[in-house]
C-alpha cells in the first residue's frame, strides 16, 4: 500500500484560504460590534432626546414658580443651557458654562445641552410666543466626570483634527459626523398659563 502526505504547496495552499476566511468573519465580528454600539447609542439618546422635549414641554409654560397662572412667559432664550427655566440658561457668564453639557439623570451616561431656542419664527426674545423650536444636543458618553463641556469632548475625541475646532457648534458638527452626537430638532407648545 502507498501512502502519500500533503506537499508544502497544498499545505500552504489551505492555510492560505483558512486565513482569508478567518480575516473575513472577523471583519464581520468587528462591524457587527460596531453597529451594535451606534445602535444602543442611538436608542438611548433618542429616548433621552425624547423624555427631555416631554419634560421640556411640560415645564414651559410660566416662570416654574409655585402659581404657574399668574406668572409671565420667558423668553425662548432663557432655555438655552438645561431647556428648564428653573435652572436658567447658561446666561453667557463664562465660557465654561456656556459649553457646559447636563448629564440627564432618567438615561445614566447621557448628556445633553439645548443649543438653540427661539419661537417659531426666528425671535429669541419674544416671551409671548406660544410655540418654541428647540434644538437639542445629547450624547451617550459614559465618564466618571462630574461635568462634561464641549471643549472636553474637543480634546477627549477630536483632538486629531487639523484646524483644530473653535466653536460649539463645529465641535457638535463633528461630533454628529462621527455618529458619537446626536441633534435633535423639536417643536415644543408651550401651554399659555399666563393668559386668560
Amino acid at each position: 500500500m502507498n501512502r502519500r502526505g500533503f506537499t508544502l504547496v497544498e499545505m500552504l495552499v489551505a492555510t492560505i484560504v483558512f486565513l482569508i476566511g478567518f480575516v473575513a468573519v472577523f471583519g464581520l465580528f468587528l462591524g457587527g460590534m460596531r453597529f451594535r454600539k451606534l445602535s444602543e447609542d442611538t436608542t438611548r439618546a433618542s429616548l433621552a432626546a425624547s423624555c427631555l422635549v416631554d419634560e421640556i414641554r411640560i415645564s414651559a409654560g410660566g416662570s416654574g414658580q409655585a402659581s404657574p397662572s399668574t406668572s409671565a412667559p420667558l423668553a425662548p432664550s432663557v432655555y438655552i443651557g438645561t431647556g428648564f427655566s428653573s435652572s436658567g440658561s447658561s446666561g453667557g457668564a463664562s465660557e465654561a458654562l456656556t459649553t457646559q453639557l447636563f448629564p440627564y439623570p432618567a438615561v445614566p451616561g447621557t448628556w445633553y445641552r439645548v443649543l438653540n431656542c427661539t419661537d417659531i419664527n426666528g425671535d429669541s426674545t419674544n416671551a409671548q410666543t406660544t410655540v418654541l423650536h428647540l434644538q437639542l444636543f445629547v450624547v451617550p458618553f459614559g465618564t466618571a466626570a462630574p461635568t462634561l463641556t464641549f471643549t472636553d469632548l474637543n480634546h477627549r475625541l477630536l483632538n486629531d483634527l487639523q484646524p483644530p475646532l473653535t466653536t460649539v457648534d463645529q465641535v457638535a458638527d463633528e461630533l454628529v459626523r462621527r455618529g458619537i452626537g446626536f441633534r435633535y430638532q423639536s417643536v415644543i407648545t408651550r401651554r399659555p398659563s399666563w393668559l386668560p
